[in-house]
Parts: structure tokens; C-alpha cells; sequence
């Protein structure tokens, strides 16, 4: 096997399921949706396997791929849509995570993803979203703030967190995040 091909192999090995993960969340539970553009994206990625060295940057470059497919058409949600409940609880997001994140448009669940679950760095949330240093920042907190409102109006009373690993620390995350100031002073 030439040395181009293994590479291209690693790569979809490399990147596929936390590819297909991210998309799940941002695509809100649609598998149909989040299945195509992680499969175009790592299509895309593995054709570009030999300048796509750097795990980081090429990681954000799929996200990217990612993001701009699902932009595409806007997902809504409907509180009876099962499907994209049960998909996201096979994450680990439940009851008031998944209100949290469809509170959020397609690019502030990316940002919130990325930046918090993911921890990528600015410079890689900043290709991801395709937005500069300060745009960054702003769509950022704003996911943030509208995710941590969103979810703290649909846990029921009497309940801390979240349940599910996941949307507990996206919560844990989140409130860490709000209760921090920002560097752009909001």
C-alpha cells in the first residue's frame, strides 16, 4: 500500500468518530444529517490527508466542513422529535442539555462544542466558525449564555444538573464560563 493511501486511511481512522460526534451535536441529534456532513468532510479530508498533517488544525478543518454542510438548511426541533433525543442520549445529553443546545443556532452549538467540550483553541474555534478573533468570542458567549438559560429553564425543580456525562459537563463547563468574566468585557 503506497504511503499516500496509508495516510488517508489514519485519517478517517483519526478523525471519524469524534467527527461524527460533533456533528451529532451540532446537526442537534440528526443522524441522517450529521452522518452526511462528517462523511463528506472526512471525504473531503482524506483527499487532503498529506497537507492536513497537523491532527489540530486538520480536526478543525473537517469541523469546518462539517459546520458549513449543516448551515446549509436550518435545523429546528420539536420537543417530540424522539430521534434526535435518543441519538443525543447515546452521547450523554438529556432532558435539559438537549433544550440547552437547541436554544442555540447551528454555529453556537460548533462554538460551544468546540471551545468547551472539545477544548480546541481560539485560533481553531476561529476556522471552525470561519469568523475572526472578536466575532469568536462574541458567538461564543452568547452560546454559552443562551445554552446555560435554555437548560436551567428545562431542568425540573429540585435538580441540579443536567444528567448524562456530557451535558453535565457542558453544564459544569458553561457555568464555570458565565461566571468568569470575558476579554471582550461582556
Amino acid at each position: 500500500m503506497r504511503e499516500a493511501d496509508l495516510l488517508r486511511e489514519a485519517f478517517g481512522d483519526i478523525h471519524g468518530r469524534r467527527l461524527h460526534g460533533f456533528a451529532l451535536l451540532v446537526a442537534l441529534g440528526d443522524g441522517e444529517r450529521a452522518e452526511h456532513a462528517a462523511g463528506m468532510a472526512l471525504s473531503a479530508g482524506e483527499e487532503q490527508a498529506t497537507a492536513l498533517r497537523h491532527p489540530e488544525r486538520a480536526a478543525a478543518w473537517l469541523r469546518a466542513r462539517v459546520l458549513s454542510s449543516l448551515r446549509a438548511r436550518t435545523i429546528g426541533s420539536s420537543p417530540m422529535d424522539l430521534a434526535r433525543r435518543d441519538n443525543l442520549a447515546g452521547l450523554g445529553v438529556g432532558g435539559p442539555a438537549f433544550d440547552g443546545l437547541a436554544a442555540l443556532s447551528p454555529a453556537e452549538r460548533a462554538a460551544l462544542v468546540a471551545s468547551l467540550i472539545e477544548g480546541f483553541e481560539p485560533i481553531d474555534v476561529e476556522t471552525i466558525l470561519n469568523l475572526g478573533p472578536t466575532a469568536t468570542k462574541r458567538i461564543t458567549a452568547r452560546a454559552r449564555e443562551h445554552y446555560q438559560l435554555a437548560a436551567t429553564r428545562a431542568e425540573p425543580p429540585g435538580i441540579g444538573t443536567a444528567s448524562g456525562s456530557l451535558a453535565h459537563r457542558v453544564q459544569q463547563v458553561a457555568g464555570r464560563a458565565l461566571s468568569q468574566p470575558s476579554d471582550d468585557g461582556r
